[in-house]
Parts: structure tokens; C-alpha cells; sequence
């Protein structure tokens, strides 16, 4: 599964370089949008699409074929798909992060900055998490479309009230944190149960 895993790097290199690079190049170019709380909302979008887009370029290159080739099982396979999507999102927020807290926001109002950024990390995890179920559901795709967006509004929609909450009441930085590491041991969970009835459903596609 680690080779596989390299493997997703290293054939998404030019898309990773040219995120890191646009997120580098943001910390010494000030646009309005970059010195808004709201640059967060960014990743949060391309992590609402990785996997269908990830999954459309595996398609168009006939990844699937290669993959099947190999001496892995399709549970390693998904594995190591959602590995690729985790760890590229959390690198994106860690490049996006002195863009963020050094802005104006941040010295007036650390609190609710500080929260604003896990909400996004929050909503971005479980998106991801969220794809990779309705994507294994067996309906047509304008279906698939409903339920991702409902699951976006949904998700943003309760991890930011959560976490605005959060940053009126909470005393310590922990507690704005502790929804986040909820978050991912949720998404994770959530993940692996979904695991057998994923496989399942490939081997009865591959049988018929």
C-alpha cells in the first residue's frame, strides 16, 4: 500500500507542485481575498471535489487497469486513496497557515480566527470522507451531485457554528482543537466501516 501510495504522488506531482507553489506565492502577494479569513474556504472547496476529480483523471488514464495488475487488494487500493487525499489537504492547510495567521484578524480576535481556521480543516475532512461513500453508491451521477452538495452545506454548516461557538465560550486553544480531532477519528471510523460493503460491491461488479 506504501508504494501505492508513492505511486499517487508522484503521478500527481505537477498538480501537487503547482498548489504548494500558488500557496507559497500567496505569502508574498497581498490581495484583498488573501487577507480575508476566508481564503480557507479555498481548500475546502478542492477537498468537495478531490475524489471526483481524482477518480474522472484515473478514468481518462486507465489508472484502474495498472492498479488492478498489481499484487493489492482493492481495500489497500481505497486505503491508499484516502491516505493521498488526507495527506494532501493537511498539506495544503500547514502552506496556507501564515498566510492566514498573519493577518489583521488574527491579532484582534484570536479566538474566533484560531476556530475559523479548524472549522475549515473540520469541513474539509469530512468531505473527503463523505466522497468516498457516495461515490461507491450505485446511482446515476446528477443523484451523486444532490447528496455531495447537501452533505457540503450540511458539514460546513454545522462545523462552523460549532466551532464560532466554541470560540466564544472556550477558555483554551484545546477546546476550539477538540472538534477537529472529533472530526477525524469520526471521518477515519467512518471509513473503515464503509471499508467491507465497498469491497464487497467492487467484487460484485468485477463478477458481472
Amino acid at each position: 500500500m506504501r508504494a501505492l501510495l508513492l505511486q499517487r504522488f508522484v503521478v500527481q506531482k505537477w498538480s501537487l507542485i503547482f498548489a504548494m507553489a500558488l500557496c507559497l506565492l500567496l505569502n508574498f502577494v497581498h490581495f484583498s481575498f488573501v487577507d480575508s479569513p476566508s481564503i480557507g474556504l479555498v481548500i475546502v472547496v478542492i477537498s468537495a471535489t478531490l475524489v471526483e476529480n481524482l477518480y474522472r483523471g484515473d478514468r481518462q488514464v486507465n489508472w484502474e487497469v495498472f492498479v488492478n495488475s498489481l499484487p493489492l487488494s482493492k481495500k489497500a487500493q481505497l486505503q491508499s486513496d484516502f491516505l493521498y487525499c488526507y495527506g494532501l489537504i493537511t498539506l495544503l492547510f500547514l502552506f496556507i497557515a501564515p498566510i492566514y495567521f498573519s493577518q489583521p484578524e488574527a491579532s484582534t480576535d484570536f479566538l474566533e480566527h484560531f476556530a475559523m481556521y479548524f472549522a475549515y480543516i473540520s469541513s474539509a475532512y469530512f468531505l473527503i470522507c463523505s466522497q468516498f461513500y457516495i461515490q461507491q453508491l450505485q446511482e446515476k451521477e446528477g443523484m451523486r451531485t444532490i447528496r455531495m452538495l447537501s452533505a457540503t452545506l450540511l458539514i460546513i454548516l454545522l462545523n462552523f457554528v460549532v466551532h464560532y461557538y466554541l470560540s466564544l465560550v472556550a477558555g483554551n486553544l484545546f477546546t476550539l482543537v477538540l472538534p477537529t480531532i472529533v472530526s477525524i477519528l469520526i471521518s477515519v471510523l467512518t471509513f473503515h466501516k464503509c471499508l467491507p460493503f465497498i469491497y464487497d460491491k467492487r467484487n460484485l461488479l468485477t463478477i458481472h
